[in-house]
């Protein structure tokens, strides 16, 4: 066993013991309890000590003991059990628990993260083919555990070890949008579906740039055709807010189309038939690479180049900010803002 003295004055402050392949650091105050730690690598029990040591001067030093007893995974746990009562799709925040608790970062205490710790499962999951979207995502969901475990359960920590900084940079937003023909070809598959209601979805979605989720649950009771508005309750939306939509004269000849079903759904088809069925009929029409949200930056699309405003747009989609509408759904095409300048 070495013992390696750090800092001594007239009271002995800091000394670090090497115990079995590990390094122990020990603080000694008059006032105050022993406060000691263990690290696998001594720099991390150096820079430990050495922030102790000035919350200690500052008389800023709070007990971490809660943190040391405390694993990542319990603190997960516990965050997922609060989560899934108020939002609005619990099995994605399950499915993002379940993840990450593959990863051995749950099993270690809190006291033990440090930002190393989450960059080096950053690499592995980015080595993995994982998304960097996705890791964002994933480090975010651990973070505001970690977060809410310091503010409400007193497991402090000296620094939050999922600094934005190792977060990777994610990639650029998707900018698909249907291409010359494409449309055509999906009216045309669709005819070959058993279920009529195919082709009026498609055209529906991009007409009103409503969510799936949205288009799914759609309910009779929520089309007002006097004032041309349909109403998204607030359980449906991606928000959380309720938010009228305003109808394209082609929305409501879509709608007025339609037949009236008993349980007062628009579009009585299911989700997974809904999944089965885009699939068949876009692998049918050789279109590669087109997902359903794509119609939805489509008709955001679509509805600025007919010129309507930023903010009239933003009644569509209910995006809370401008900034995040523009970057993602906002792609314009070269063709027809070459046509408004006159240039072709």
């Amino acid at each position: 066993m070495l013992c390696h003295n750090i800092v001594t004055t007239e009271r002995k402050k800091m000394n670090i013991r090497k115990r079995n392949g590990r390094y122990n650091v020990q603080i000694r105050r008059v006032g105050h309890k022993s406060i000691s730690k263990t690290f696998m690598q001594k720099t991390d029990a150096i820079k430990w000590a050495r922030q102790v040591e000035i919350q200690l001067d500052q008389s800023r030093y709070r007990d971490t003991s809660n943190a040391s007893k405390t694993t990542l995974r319990s603190v997960l746990e516990r965050h997922l059990t609060e989560r899934v009562r108020t939002v609005r799709e619990p099995k994605k925040e399950r499915s993002r628990f379940n993840v990450v608790c593959r990863h051995d970062i749950v099993k270690r205490y809190l006291s033990n993260l440090t930002p190393q710790t989450f960059a080096r499962y950053r690499d592995d999951r980015l080595d993995e083919g994982i998304s960097p979207s996705t890791v964002c995502r994933e480090l975010s969901f651990m973070s505001v555990a970690i977060k809410k475990a310091v503010k409400l359960y007193n497991c402090w920590l000296p620094e939050h070890p999922v600094p934005n900084e190792i977060k990777p940079k994610e990639t650029p937003p998707r900018q698909r949008r249907l291409e010359e023909g494409e449309f055509d070809k999906l009216m045309h598959f669709c005819k070959y579906k058993r279920n009529t209601y195919w082709c009026s979805m498609i055209e529906f979605a991009i007409e009103t740039a409503m969510r799936l989720n949205e288009q799914l649950t759609l309910n009779w009771s929520q089309i007002d055709f006097k004032n041309m508005l349909i109403t998204i309750l607030a359980e449906h939306s991606k928000t959380g807010v309720q938010r009228k939509i305003p109808m394209t004269p082609r929305a409501i000849e879509i709608l007025k189309k339609l037949p009236r079903q008993l349980n007062g759904r628009v579009f009585p088809v299911s989700l997974n038939n809904f999944q089965r069925a885009w699939r068949s009929i876009t692998r049918n029409a050789k279109i590669k690479d087109l997902h359903w949200h794509d119609l939805r930056r489509e008709a955001c699309s679509r509805l600025m180049e007919s010129g309507l405003s930023i903010s009239e747009v933003q009644m569509f989609t209910g995006h809370k900010t401008l900034s995040l509408m523009l970057k993602t759904y906002s792609q314009h095409n070269p063709s027809v803002v070459a046509k408004k300048l006159n240039v072709i």
